[in-house]
């Protein structure tokens, strides 16, 4: 069946002028686009690193976006540019395994949508004609390297528009589940929170979204509160050490889970489907939530692991431990750290960070906003202590949003830098955010920098007419 992109959009994303790049495109390529697309940013309010274990998580799609034209081309080539500044014009073809830009090249999350969805229609019945490319020209309105998932919004994108093309069809919650794994091309091994949000926001509500299987579950933002999104002014490089930085914790991650995997074995003598920290349900294990607890609360020491001790309690080798754990997309070995593998930390913050999300569903569906705002605080020690991937910066930031009478805030995406998201009362929301501009930004005008998001639907065509 064709992918039903969340209902055709109306909603337009802040500042995006699509009207003006209509005419920049035809004045780049020399012809009319026909093809108009969107997909927004998403916030996440909570369950942050926790996706990649396949534990729920609560973003929202927000009124930011990346927007695009495009029209097909007779070839296989794919001509790509954009109006904003720092995203040269690229261009590549396409093939069963397309070679990546450098890495941090924007480029790559256009090639990653594209990719994975050639990889996916070559193997459907039926596909016997050659894929075209396209002209394509972006826009948007999301601040790149801020953690509002930019990057995910041009993957969705591009492949959006590959797909219309191409005639390339799939229902949504498989699409959903491809564009996660799509941004393996680029390096990240990331869950789908991100893409989801982007495909499946709804107007003025959240999204608790589970994985495995992928569902998700509208939950309403009650009226009369504001989130506020402020850029730390970090900006968090799609580097290798960037890279190696947020994939250490999924490693770390995965270990922790193959080696309770191991204990819970050994303790009960048979086997136990445990392969990520989201696993770790009673109704799944036969076990109950008490025991379950009772288990794993002593289970890790105070130490960070070596990987050699973590290998001999699992049972592998060190060749086994680097092809299952610690292989890179490009085929090296991720080193391990010199401060050792941090488990116990990652693990403390995946369950406690699991349990915030279904307390924070019901504060919402009650609408004790407080409440949740207390879990929104929590979150972010838990980040900066547990998992560590605040800075200073960030951390600065959010004592400024609560300084200013912000119920509770959060740094939010994958951290190193970004943004913070805080929930405000509607009425506080002028003050709350000059008071920041004060403290933060030095009084300087921020419109870029500091704003006040609508909770967005997610991504669809406003035109779909391709020539």
């Amino acid at each position: 069946m064709p992918v039903r992109w969340n209902r055709k959009s109306t909603r337009t994303g802040k500042t995006v002028n699509y009207a003006g790049l209509k005419r920049t495109f035809t004045a780049r390529f020399g012809k009319l686009p026909g093809l108009l697309a969107r997909a927004p940013g998403r916030v996440n309010l909570i369950g942050e690193h926790i996706d990649y274990s396949n534990c729920p998580v609560l973003p929202a799609a927000i009124d930011r976006e990346i927007a695009a034209w495009a029209v097909p081309r007779e070839d296989r080539t794919i001509r790509m540019l954009s109006d904003m500044p720092g995203f040269p014009a690229r261009e590549f073809d396409i093939a069963p395994d397309i070679p990546p830009f450098e890495t941090g090249d924007w480029g790559n999350y256009v090639k990653a949508g594209v990719q994975e969805m050639v990889r996916y229609a070559a193997g459907r019945p039926g596909r016997g004609r050659a894929f075209q490319g396209m002209d394509v020209i972006y826009t948007g309105s999301i601040p790149s390297a801020a953690g509002l998932s930019s990057s995910s919004a041009l993957v969705v994108l591009s492949a959006m528009l590959f797909c219309e093309i191409n005639d390339v069809k799939t229902d949504l919650l498989t699409f959903a589940g491809l564009m996660a794994e799509a941004e393996r091309y680029v390096g990240t091994r990331g869950g789908g929170m991100d893409q989801a949000a982007i495909l499946f926001g709804k107007e003025g509500h959240a999204l608790k979204i589970d994985f495995a299987p992928l569902t998700f579950d509208p939950v309403p933002v009650p009226e009369g509160y504001r989130i506020i999104v402020a850029d730390s002014l970090v900006k968090a490089p799609k580097t290798r050490d960037f890279l190696d930085q947020y994939n250490r914790r999924t490693i770390e991650c995965r270990l922790a889970a193959a080696m309770l995997k191991k204990g819970l074995e050994t303790a009960y003598n048979r086997d136990f489907p445990v392969a990520v920290l989201g696993d770790l349900k009673g109704e799944k294990l036969g076990l109950t939530d008490g025991e379950l607890k009772d288990f794993y609360e002593l289970f890790f020491h105070d130490n960070p692991y070596t990987s050699g001790e973590i290998a001999a309690y699992i049972g592998r080798t060190q060749r086994e431990m680097e092809e299952k754990f610690y292989r890179r997309r490009d085929g090296t070995y991720f080193p391990e750290p010199e401060d050792g593998f941090r488990l116990k930390e990652r693990f403390l913050h995946v369950m406690g960070e699991w349990e915030r999300v279904l307390f924070s569903v019901e504060a919402l569906t009650r609408g004790n906003m407080d409440r949740f705002g207390v879990y929104m605080n929590a979150s972010h020690r838990s980040l900066k202590e547990l998992y560590q991937v605040s800075c200073a910066e960030l951390d600065e930031l959010v004592d400024c949003l609560c300084n200013a009478g912000a119920l509770g805030a959060r740094l939010t995406g994958a951290g190193f830098g970004g943004c913070a998201v805080a929930l405000v009362r509607a009425e506080d929301e002028d003050t709350v955010m000059n008071r920041v501009r004060e403290l933060y930004y030095g009084g300087r005008d921020a419109p870029d920098v500091l704003f006040s998001c609508v909770v967005s639907r997610g991504a669809g065509f406003l035109q779909k007419r391709k020539d």
